[in-house]
C-alpha cells in the first residue's frame, strides 16, 4: 500500500498535459518547472530535509542574535548578566554550529537529487540558503 501510494505521489507531480505544460500551472511558470527532470519521493523527502534544517538553523541563529542584543543591552559590570539560552536539543547533540549543521544534510543529499531538491524549496527557505551559502564560501576562501 505504501508503495502504491509513494508512486501516486511522484507521478502527480509529474503529470504533464499534451503542450508539456504542467497541469494547473501558468504557461509562464511550466517553463521554469520544465527543468526538473522527474520528482522522486527521493528528491521531495531530501526537499523536506533541507527545509527542516533551515528552519531549525534559522530559528538557532535567530534566538542567539536576540540573546546577544540583550545582553548589549546590559550595563557593562552587571552583576545579573542573563543566561544563555538553551541550544536546540539536535545541534547540541552533534555539538555543532547551525550553519554546520544545514552544511551537513545538505551533503548527505546525493547528487543525483540535490537539484532537484533544491528546485522544490520554497523561495523564502531559497533565501535563507543562500545566507549559509555565503557563509561556506567566506569559511573555505581564508
Amino acid at each position: 500500500m505504501e508503495r502504491i501510494y509513494e508512486s501516486g505521489v511522484a507521478e502527480s507531480f509529474n503529470q504533464h498535459d499534451q503542450l508539456g505544460a504542467i497541469q494547473g500551472a501558468p504557461s509562464h511558470e511550466a517553463q521554469e518547472a520544465s527543468a526538473v527532470s522527474k520528482q522522486t519521493t527521493e528528491t521531495l523527502m531530501a526537499g523536506e530535509k533541507i527545509v527542516e534544517a533551515l528552519d531549525l538553523a534559522d530559528k538557532e541563529r535567530e534566538t542567539f542574535a536576540a540573546y546577544e542584543a540583550d545582553m548589549r543591552g546590559l550595563p557593562e559590570g552587571h552583576a545579573m548578566r542573563m543566561q544563555p539560552p538553551p541550544r536546540n536539543p539536535i545541534l547540541a547533540a552533534y555539538n555543532i554550529e547551525p550553519e554546520a549543521y544545514v552544511l551537513q544534510i545538505v551533503e548527505k543529499i546525493p547528487s543525483t537529487a540535490l537539484q532537484d531538491a533544491l528546485l522544490t524549496l520554497p523561495f523564502t527557505k531559497v533565501t535563507s540558503l543562500l545566507v549559509y551559502l555565503d557563509y561556506w564560501a567566506a569559511k573555505v576562501s581564508y
